[in-house]
This record gives structure tokens, sequence and C-alpha cells, in this order.
């Protein structure tokens, strides 16, 4: 009997303490907006970060909010971004595509070595010494830190060679860009197959000392090219992709084969 009036105590203070609960919850409950799931179902989940967002849930959220614009994620294409914008009752912000390209083209095997490299297999690693183990101050490193970056699996490792990308699966986020410490990437129009694959801005001397294929500045490109997309600066062939028609002329006049079609 010591015991009945406790325990009708604490099963009362149970509840009111669970009917308190439960009101509490309906009260101050979050409503969440149908939207989001369509939106984080449409999106590729790859959790990039190339929108500028946390991930492809805090995209979504920001898009539901009202605070950013449909076209930032470059992973989900044209019919993805109209669909997004479809849901949001917006106009979809649709812009070119882009795709990466390694602006180095050139021997990069041991025999183009300065020395033995000791250190750890990355090229930021590598770049921290001397500017890394390659003859050529502006070349690949060739350690691959853009294909483990690439969370598409989109580029490649060639032994001896730069990486390979493969246009038909990179998706132009950007990240490889990002990630190599010579800034040999750049993103490109995805209609434009051109591109001057060295990055060298030392004179033609010593490009032809330490590289077999790299840009020396000769200019027969942008003579040749029947739009001026092509021009020359500091000792390297620069090419302007809204000017260039896809002509082709650049690839068979460059004597050094340091022009390059995407794959």
């Amino acid at each position: 009997m010591t015991f009945i009036i406790p325990l009708g105590v604490l099963g009362l203070l149970g509840l009111a303490m669970g009917i308190g609960l439960g009101l509490a919850s309906k009260k101050f409950a979050v409503q969440t907006d149908p939207r989001l799931a369509a939106v984080i179902d449409l999106l590729p989940g790859a959790n990039c970060g190339a929108c500028g967002f946390p991930g492809c849930s805090g995209y979504a959220r920001a898009l539901i909010s009202g605070n950013t614009k449909s076209g930032l994620c470059p992973a989900s294409g044209e019919e993805t971004t109209r669909k997004i914008a479809e849901i949001l009752g917006i106009a979809a912000d649709v812009s070119q595509k882009k795709v990466a390209v390694i602006k180095c083209g050139g021997d990069i095997s041991s025999k183009r070595h300065k020395g033995a490299y000791e250190g750890a297999k990355t090229c930021l690693s590598s770049s921290l010494v001397g500017g890394g183990h390659i003859m050529c101050d502006y070349g690949c490193l060739g350690f691959g830190d853009c294909v483990s970056a690439c969370p598409f699996g989109a580029i490649e490792n060639k032994s001896g060679k730069p990486p390979e990308i493969n246009t038909e699966k990179c998706t132009g986020c950007g990240i490889c860009v990002k990630t190599c410490p010579k800034n040999l990437i750049e993103l490109i129009p995805s209609n434009k197959y051109y591109y001057v694959a060295c990055s060298s801005k030392d004179k033609a001397k010593i490009v032809k000392q330490v590289c077999d294929s790299g840009c020396i500045g000769c200019g027969i490109c942008a003579r040749k090219c029947p739009n001026q997309a092509l021009s020359i600066e500091n000792n390297l062939s620069k090419m302007d992709y809204e000017k260039c028609l896809n002509a082709g002329e650049c690839l068979k006049a460059c004597p050094k084969k340091c022009i390059k079609t995407r794959k």
C-alpha cells in the first residue's frame, strides 16, 4: 500500500508529460516543404559542392528558400535544371555546359625528371619541393591528384603522360581545377573541341630543352585561324573560345602538335 501512492503520482506525471510533449511537438513542428524531397531526388547526389553549397541537400534547401539560382549544379544537365525550375515555378537558368581539359600534353616520364623524387606521391607534395620533380616548371606532375578528386570518375591516369579527361563523363564541376597545384586544368565550353595543351610561359629555347611538344610561341596557329581566335601571350598560344569556330586549322598548323582535340 505504501508504494501505490508514489507509483500513482509517477504515472500521472508521466501521462501529463507525455500529453505536454505531444502538444509541443504539434505546436512547434517544422513544416517540410514537399518540394524539397522532389528537388533532392532530381539532383545527382554527388555532394561535390561545385554549386557553392554543402552538398545536394544544402543546394536544394537554398533553391526552395529562393536564395539561389536553378542552374548552379553542373552535374545536373539542362533537362534536370528545367525540371527543378518547373517544380519551383521559376525560369530555368540554363547556361552552356563546360568540360575540363588539361593544358599539358608533354612527356612526364622519368627521363623528364629533375632527379629522384622520394616524397609523397601527390602532385601537391611534389609542387612544394622546388616547384615539382618535372623539368618543365609548368608541366603536369603526374601523380593524379585530379584523378582522386573527381567525384564522377572522369579522369584517368596515363603512364608517362598527363591524365586524360573523358568529357562524356565530365560534368564541369571544376573540382579538378581547384585541385591541380600547377593550375593546368581549364573549363572550356562543351561545344568547342580544340585547346592548347601547354601552359609554359618560357621562351622557345627553354621549352625545347625540357619538352618535345611544348608551345614555342611561333604564332603559326594564330595566323592560320580563320577567325583570329588564337593569340600569343607570354610566349604561349591562347584560345578565345568566343571566337573559335571549330575550324581545326590550328590543329593542322601547329608544328609542335601542342594543340589537341578533347576526347
